[in-house]
């Protein structure tokens, strides 16, 4: 995927989405989010000191600026997701001025954000997931013409690796052929900043992929082990690479045919995959490695467990938990 973005970049920052681009490594969608975060401050700095932001008015900058500009943001109705984002990507900022010479200290460094309560996120069921794997979902005419058959297998597998190997959609449209071991059930994953994981394939996920190729292949053989390995139906022939809206729309047709909850996304899939492994016992640390995070926290956020499951895992594994008693 390109890292490039369409819109010009403010003089300021281009040094900054430089590093995120190039050293960090990041998707175009996140060094995007940044710098819109800093348009922002931008902004709101014109507004604040009646001067633009430049290279020789960032050393203006104090703390209470900074808390000024939270309070802008709360005044204008921000979430509290949002203005933690926000003063992310402005500390982030800072600290790269920090190093490059620009800046002396990080006026952002000791602002205090909002805490944001625990957002425990809603991972399918087992029975919800197994409904979404199982139920026919032929795809819609497109411009008076069925889609290929091959299209309606490609769906399938799909579905089986966002679940079965708890891959990102981005993980998932980024797959290229050579990445496949169908033999030693496993695929090589390029994760987010471009690290690289071997992740797991179940025996339905497997079945799903010989089943896609076999179809495509009719019409489209996978030539060369860099082909992606799903592909879009209108897509021109150079620019094939399945784009994850696509995958966004398969999961909601599906979720709303079957009258699923809304937070039943794709995403959710991965969810459901860390959840459903913790709760017949797998451990924290090895769904962290499958999962490619990089903090232990953030798995422990996916893997989101009731008081019952934990107790019931606690009760099949501790060794005290079922002493007798007196």
């Amino acid at each position: 995927m390109s890292n490039q973005i369409d819109t010009p970049i403010n003089p300021l920052f281009e040094s900054f989405y430089r590093y995120l681009s190039s050293e960090r490594r990041y998707s175009s969608h996140t060094t995007a989010a940044y710098l819109n975060d800093l348009t922002c401050f931008a902004n709101f700095w014109h507004h604040h000191s009646q001067t633009i932001l430049t290279t020789d008015t960032l050393t203006q900058i104090k703390p209470a600026d900074m808390r000024a500009f939270l309070g802008y943001e709360r005044r204008a109705g921000k979430a509290k997701t949002t203005l933690q984002r926000r003063m992310a990507s402005i500390r982030s900022w800072f600290r790269f001025l920090e190093r490059s010479g620009v800046l002396q200290s990080n006026p952002a460094a000791l602002t205090k954000t909002p805490k944001l309560g625990i957002r425990l996120p809603r991972a399918p069921s087992e029975e919800e997931t197994a409904q979404l794997l199982s139920t026919p979902h032929t795809p819609d005419p497109t411009n008076g013409r069925h889609l290929p058959i091959w299209a309606e297998s490609r769906d399938t597998a799909i579905l089986e690796l966002l679940y079965g190997s708890g891959l990102r959609v981005g993980e998932v449209c980024g797959l290229n052929r050579g990445d496949l071991d169908l033999e030693n059930l496993s695929v090589r994953v390029l994760g987010k900043g471009d690290k690289e994981r071997i992740a797991p394939l179940t025996q339905p996920s497997v079945m799903a992929i010989r089943r896609y190729l076999h179809e495509r292949d009719k019409e489209i053989p996978l030539r060369h082990p860099n082909d992606p390995l799903f592909i879009g139906v209108n897509q021109t022939p150079g620019d094939r690479r399945l784009n994850p809206r696509l995958i966004q729309r398969l999961v909601q047709s599906l979720r709303r045919q079957l009258g699923l909850p809304e937070k039943v996304t794709p995403h959710a899939l991965r969810h459901a995959f860390a959840t459903h492994l913790l709760q017949a016992g797998a451990d924290l640390r090895s769904i962290q490695e499958l999962l490619g995070h990089a903090s232990l926290s953030t798995t422990q956020r996916y893997a989101h467990l009731d008081l019952h499951s934990l107790t019931r895992i606690y009760d099949n594994a501790h060794p005290h938990a079922k002493r007798a008693s007196y």
